[in-house]
C-alpha cells in the first residue's frame, strides 16, 4: 500500500458495486432524464461531474486516505516549502560560518551592556541552508497557521451544511423522482442529508491549507535574513538563524564590509531574541492575539469548497507540474480580515512595531562609533523593510495575517520619547504585564501610554519639547542608491573614504 496520504496505494482492489462516475459523469444515460428537482439538487452538490468525483473518492475520505489529522496537512506543506526554499539554496561557506559566529559572539558581549533583558540561556545559532529554516518554521508557525486553518474549515462545513438544508426538509431524501433510480442510487442519495460532512470536507480542506502554509513558509524562506526579520520568532525562540545564501544576496554589489554587515544582522537578531527569550509571555501573547484574530475568520467558503475538491482529485506531490498547478488553484483563496479583525491586527502589528524598534534601536546604541558603515548597511536593511516580500505578501493574502505596520517609524518615536521621560530602562514597563503593551494609538502618543501605566513616576503633560530638538523633522527617505550616494559624498568631504 502506498505510504502517500493523498495517493491511494497502486496494489489496492477497486472497489466493486456501482461507480457514481459511470451514472452521472459525462456521457450518462440518466444525464438528461433526472427530473428538475434532481438535477437543481446535483447543481448544489457541485454538478453531476462534482457528484460523481466525489462518490468515486468517499470510501478513501472516510478511510482517512487524506492523511491529515488536523486543520493542516503538515506533511504536504512541507513537501511544497522544502520545493520552493531548494531552489537557488546552498549552505553556509566556511567564511560565512565564520564570520556569523564571531558576529554573533560580539553582539552579545555588546548587548550586555543594553538596557534589554538578558536572555535565560545562551541559546545557539546556525548559520543555515533555507531548507533547514523550513524544518524549524514549520514548527514555530503553526500556531499561528492553525487557528486560521481550522476557523476556515469550520466555515467549509458550515457552507455545505447550509446548502443540504438548503434542499428540503429531509434533505435530498425529501426530493421526487428518487424512487425511479437504479437500485442502491436512491439510497445513497437518500443518505447525504446525515453523511457527516465535516469528516468528508475537513480533509480536503487540510490539503488546501497545507498547500497554502507551505507556499508561505517556501516563499519566507527565500526571503528572510534570519528569524526574527519577520518581526515575531519564526522557530524556537532559544535559536538564532542566519540565511548565508539570501544575506549574501541581498547585500552583494553594495560595496560593504561582509564583518560590519553580519555585526549588525548579528546586534539586530539577538535583541530581537532577548526580548523574546527573556519574557516568555510575549510570544504567547502573539500567538493569542492571533487566535483571536482566527477566531473572526470569515472566507469565501464556496470558492474554497470548490478548489478544494479540485486538490483532493488531482493533486500528486510528487509531480512538480501536478503541485503547481495545485499551489496557483490554492492560492486563489483569499482571506479578507473584518472590522473586529482589523481591531486585533493593530494590536497585533502594534506589538511588531514595538520590539522591532526596541531591538534596532538597542542595536543601534550598544554599535554606536564601532563600525564606520553602520549607516549605510542600516539604510539598505531600512529600504528593505519598507516593501513587503512575497513572503509576506502571500501570509497576508492567504491567511489575512499582516504582520507589518503600516509605519514603522512610530515605534521609533516612540521608543525614543519613552527614553527620554522615564531613561534607558523606562521600556521594561512595556515589559510588566501584557496589557502594559501600548496599542496602535498610544503608539501614535507616547504621553497617552505613560499616562496609562504611571506609577509614581512624573509624566510631562506635554511630549512635544521631548519629540523635538534632537529627534529634527521627519526624513524624505529618496532611494537606496541617492543615499548611499549622499553618504559617500558626506564621506569624501570629511576627507574619510567608504568602508569596503
Amino acid at each position: 500500500m502506498s505510504d502517500d496520504p493523498l495517493r491511494p496505494g497502486d496494489d489496492e482492489p477497486e472497489e466493486e458495486g456501482f461507480d457514481l462516475s459511470d451514472l452521472f459523469g459525462a456521457g450518462s444515460p440518466f444525464g438528461g432524464e433526472l427530473p428538475p428537482e434532481f438535477n437543481a439538487m446535483l447543481e448544489k452538490l457541485g454538478g453531476s461531474e462534482g457528484l460523481a468525483a466525489m462518490g468515486a473518492q468517499l470510501s478513501q475520505l472516510f478511510a482517512g486516505g487524506m492523511g491529515a489529522t488536523g486543520p493542516v496537512d503538515w506533511n504536504l506543506a512541507s513537501r511544497v516549502a522544502l520545493q520552493l526554499a531548494a531552489d537557488g539554496d546552498r549552505g553556509p561557506t566556511p567564511e560565512e560560518e565564520s564570520r556569523a559566529r564571531q558576529a554573533f559572539e560580539l553582539a552579545e558581549h555588546w548587548l550586555d551592556d543594553s538596557p534589554l533583558p538578558a536572555s535565560p540561556d545562551a541559546g545557539r545559532l546556525l548559520v543555515a541552508s533555507r531548507q533547514t529554516w523550513v524544518n524549524a518554521a514549520l514548527v514555530a508557525l503553526r500556531p499561528l497557521v492553525e487557528p486560521v486553518a481550522r476557523a476556515s474549515s469550520d466555515a467549509m462545513v458550515a457552507l455545505a451544511q447550509e446548502q443540504l438544508g438548503e434542499l428540503g426538509p429531509e434533505g435530498p431524501a425529501g426530493l421526487p423522482g428518487l424512487e425511479g433510480l437504479p437500485p442502491g442510487i436512491g439510497d445513497f442519495l437518500g443518505n447525504l442529508g446525515g453523511m457527516d460532512l465535516g469528516a468528508m470536507l475537513r480533509p480536503a480542506g487540510a490539503a488546501l491549507m497545507g498547500l497554502q502554509a507551505g507556499q508561505v513558509v517556501g516563499r519566507l524562506a527565500q526571503q528572510l535574513l534570519g528569524q526574527y526579520d519577520l518581526g515575531i520568532p519564526t522557530a524556537p525562540r532559544a535559536e538564532a538563524y542566519v540565511l548565508a545564501v539570501n544575506v549574501h544576496r541581498e547585500f552583494d554589489g553594495w560595496d560593504l564590509d561582509p564583518m560590519e554587515v553580519a555585526v549588525v544582522l548579528a546586534l539586530t537578531e539577538a535583541a530581537h531574541r532577548r526580548l523574546f527569550h527573556a519574557v516568555p509571555w510575549l510570544e504567547a501573547h502573539v500567538q493569542s492575539l492571533v487566535a483571536r484574530f482566527a477566531s473572526g475568520t470569515t472566507i469565501d467558503a464556496e470558492r474554497m469548497r470548490q478548489v478544494s475538491e479540485d486538490l483532493m482529485m488531482g493533486v500528486d506531490p510528487d509531480d512538480p507540474d501536478s503541485l503547481q498547478a495545485a499551489m496557483e488553484r490554492a492560492a486563489q483563496v483569499r482571506v479578507e480580515p473584518t472590522a473586529d479583525q482589523l481591531r486585533v491586527l493593530e494590536r497585533l502589528q502594534a506589538v511588531v512595531c514595538l520590539v522591532g524598534a526596541w531591538a534596532r534601536h538597542e542595536a543601534a546604541r550598544v554599535a554606536g562609533d564601532r563600525l564606520p558603515g553602520q549607516g549605510r548597511v542600516e539604510e539598505v536593511l531600512r529600504r528593505r523593510r519598507a516593501t513587503r516580500g512575497d513572503g509576506e505578501e502571500l501570509l497576508a493574502a492567504l491567511l489575512g495575517l499582516d504582520l507589518k505596520p503600516a509605519d514603522e517609524t512610530v515605534g521609533e518615536s516612540f521608543v525614543r520619547a519613552v527614553e527620554a521621560a522615564l531613561g534607558p530602562q523606562g521600556l521594561h514597563r512595556a515589559l510588566a504585564h501584557p496589557e502594559n503593551l501600548p496599542d496602535a494609538t498610544e503608539l501614535a502618543d507616547p504621553s497617552a501610554w505613560l499616562e496609562r501605566t504611571a506609577e509614581d513616576h512624573d509624566v510631562p503633560d506635554d511630549l512635544s519639547e521631548l519629540l523635538s530638538g534632537d529627534f529634527g523633522e521627519a526624513p524624505v527617505e529618496g532611494s537606496a542608491e541617492e543615499r548611499l550616494r549622499q553618504q559617500d559624498d558626506d564621506d569624501d568631504a570629511d576627507g574619510n573614504s567608504s568602508p569596503s
